[in-house]
């Protein structure tokens, strides 16, 4: 894990995700790329209805959003430096779903992309369309941290969300560096078929053994609860650091429309999640 990107918007949550950012990069020699990304005014949302007056505000609000953006990133950019780690800031001026693409290009060029979990509302800008830009379609992983959680040490217990899919597989992959550094890995799987708890999980447990990671495996039956609250209660259970699972594994719409397990984690997780699509 060489290459890491941070999603930064100027906001008092800028400082939790650098805090994981830097946790992961130092003793690896990883480089830190801060992603900031300023709104834009869209001028296809403005009320004006005449023409001229809507482009003269729209000029001076486009104008406004640069220049505190220039002040923004100046301290953004001092705060990376801070850390003595290799570091550098990327600016993004642009619409709010430009920005989402945006996002989603630079993740695909890095290992790992740090986001803060969707789905808890809050002030400031609605970041929830970046976040599943970034998770469903940069191929690479992606480190959910809760509103406020501060990193403190590196992940010594990590438990995967385990499902014979492509899903649950990438976001193994994705994680394989920090799982190989840990005291303990826990691979769980919830209501599994009976085929899922034979060679398909302890070919995993295998695989995982391989990199240097200490694997358990168990199943765990749903007993009328969630996917996500058994596994909220397993993690509660271990003291688990981070989570490992697979994002999406419907369709964001549908997921969207009747709920899902990645959403529903995402809504209430109280630990680190990475995730991979």
């Amino acid at each position: 894990m060489k290459d890491i990107v941070v999603h930064l918007d100027g906001g008092a949550e800028d400082e939790t995700r650098l805090s994981y950012a830097e946790q992961l990069a130092t003793g690896r020699g990883a480089h830190i790329t801060g992603l900031y990304t300023n709104v834009m005014p869209d001028i296809a949302m403005m009320a004006t209805p005449e023409a001229a007056a809507a482009a003269t505000v729209f000029t001076e609000l486009e104008q406004a959003a640069k220049a505190q953006g220039d002040a923004t990133a100046a301290r953004l950019l001092e705060r990376l430096t801070r850390s003595g780690l290799p570091v550098e800031l990327a600016r993004c001026d642009q619409r709010l779903g430009e920005l989402s693409l945006a996002a989603t290009s630079a993740a695909r060029c890095a290992d790992l992309f740090i986001a803060t979990c969707p789905y808890r509302g809050g002030d400031g800008t609605n970041w929830d369309g970046l976040a599943e830009a970034v998770l469903s379609d940069s191929g690479r992983g992606t480190l959910f941290v809760p509103p406020g959680l501060a990193a403190g040490q590196p992940a010594q217990r990590i438990m995967i969300a385990w499902r014979d899919t492509h899903d649950a597989a990438r976001a193994v992959a994705e994680a394989l560096p920090l799982m190989a550094a840990a005291a303990r890995v826990d691979l769980v799987m919830v209501d599994a078929d009976p085929g899922e708890t034979g060679a398909p999980a302890a070919d995993m447990a295998r695989h995982l053994a391989r990199h240097g990671a200490k694997v358990d495996v168990r199943a765990v039956a749903s007993d009328g609860r969630s996917v996500a609250q058994a596994l909220t209660d397993e993690a509660g259970r271990g003291a688990i650091d981070l989570l490992v699972m697979g994002g999406y594994g419907h369709s964001r719409l549908r997921e969207w429309v009747l709920g899902g397990t990645t959403r529903d984690i995402l809504t209430t997780t109280a630990i680190p999640v990475l995730m991979a699509h």
